[in-house]
């Protein structure tokens, strides 16, 4: 091996070992301390009521294309979240579990549920968009300030109206996507 690929290597062990520390230190916090809050108690709220609701109203006519919206929209959520987190957007004070995305009950549940029941109940374009930018102010404006008052979300460099627009942003490129999938499916 050549100077520069044993650096390479040597970094790349360290960034790992570094890395295994965290997980670590994350496990230890939080084994020590989620049970006793208060607030990890409600993101097991925020994880399972949504998708009672859900259970409740979905079309079973429709489950199977709505699933598929939802699944699209929890892809995009717990990635972008993810890549959020790792550039330093937000971070999540407190974990639902220490080694799974950090923002779980959000990005699987509560979100993707709101956008479930919109595309469901909403099926054209121009009531599905007006019910769209009706979530992207509650939740933008709303839901995020008081995740931050609850202590459940620390937005650092990031802001309400970024948020605003991603919601938009989503929800009508995943409509469109599915939308088109279910035609095909159908012709």
């Amino acid at each position: 091996m050549n100077q520069v690929e044993v650096v390479y290597e040597e970094s790349l062990l360290r960034v790992r070992e570094l890395q295994d520390q965290l997980v670590q230190l994350d496990v230890e916090r939080w084994s020590l301390y989620a049970f006793q809050a208060w607030n990890w108690w409600l993101l097991v709220v925020f994880l399972i009521v949504p998708w009672i609701i859900w259970i409740k109203l979905v079309d079973k006519k429709r489950v199977v294309e709505i699933l598929l919206f939802g699944m699209v929209i929890i892809l995009i959520t717990v990635n972008l979240d993810s890549l959020g987190t790792h550039l330093g957007f937000w971070l999540y004070p407190v974990k639902l579990i220490p080694i799974i995305p950090k923002s779980l009950p959000f990005d699987a549940s509560v979100v993707p549920v709101a956008y479930m029941l919109i595309y469901q109940y909403f099926r054209s374009w121009k009531s599905y968009t007006l019910a769209l930018v009706v979530m992207a102010i509650v939740y933008a404006f709303f839901g995020e300030p008081l995740a931050h008052w609850l202590d459940q979300a620390l937005y650092l460099k990031w802001r309400y109206t970024y948020s605003f627009f991603f919601y938009i942003v989503t929800g009508i490129a995943v409509k469109w996507a599915v939308d088109k999938l279910v035609k095909l499916a159908k012709e």
